[in-house]
């Protein structure tokens, strides 16, 4: 749970019920956790554009927003930067698998300790639903009615055969599951 402390007060425009609060949730549950031996200061977030990245907005801690598609690069260099660090970058699935996939596979290879959050709700919800690379076959959306013409990809495997060396799936709905991932996971 976000304590207030970490709460920016900012007014949340997330669509009822979406998954993004979970992974809010998390979040602040974790770092409350990791801040018994870490100092907050110690953590900087990064988002893409999109529904992902307005925790952003949300969540009190020290944060850039990037480029669209260069998230993980922004963060990667920020780690590379200044080692002590814990960088924690947020991308969506679309943006994570289709625009930034280059620099999520270098980040896997190169293990320079960063955490990449993948909200992967299978659709690019903010522009009307079109389908990302995860997306089933039978997903349709209002501007791809006929669907995706290719088969989802695996980020898992295709994470773990790039030489990540932590690599996790959690659900929204299970906040104390994902809450210890993403310590798990955590740089």
């Amino acid at each position: 749970m976000i304590t207030k402390s970490l709460y920016t007060g900012a007014e949340i425009t997330w669509c009822r019920n979406c998954g993004n609060f979970g992974i809010m949730g998390a979040l602040g549950a974790a770092i409350n956790e990791l801040t018994d031996s870490i100092p907050l200061e110690k953590f900087v977030m990064v988002t893409g554009i999109g529904c992902h990245g307005k925790i952003f907005d949300y969540v009190d801690i020290n944060g850039f927003y990037s480029l669209h598609g260069r998230a993980i690069a922004t963060a990667s260099g920020i780690k590379l930067a200044n080692e002590d660090l814990k960088v924690i970058c947020f991308v969506g699935d679309g943006y994570g698998y289709g625009e930034g996939l280059e620099h999520l596979i270098f980040a896997a290879k190169r293990n320079i300790d960063i955490t990449v959050i993948v909200h992967d709700n299978r659709s690019y919800s903010l522009t009307t639903g079109q389908f990302t690379p995860t997306s089933a076959l039978d997903f349709k959306g209002k501007s791809t009615p006929k669907g995706p013409p290719e088969d989802p990809i695996n980020p898992i495997s295709l994470l773990m055969e790039a030489g990540a060396t932590f690599v996790a799936r959690g659900y929204s709905g299970y906040i104390d599951h994902l809450k210890d991932i993403i310590k798990s996971g955590a740089p």
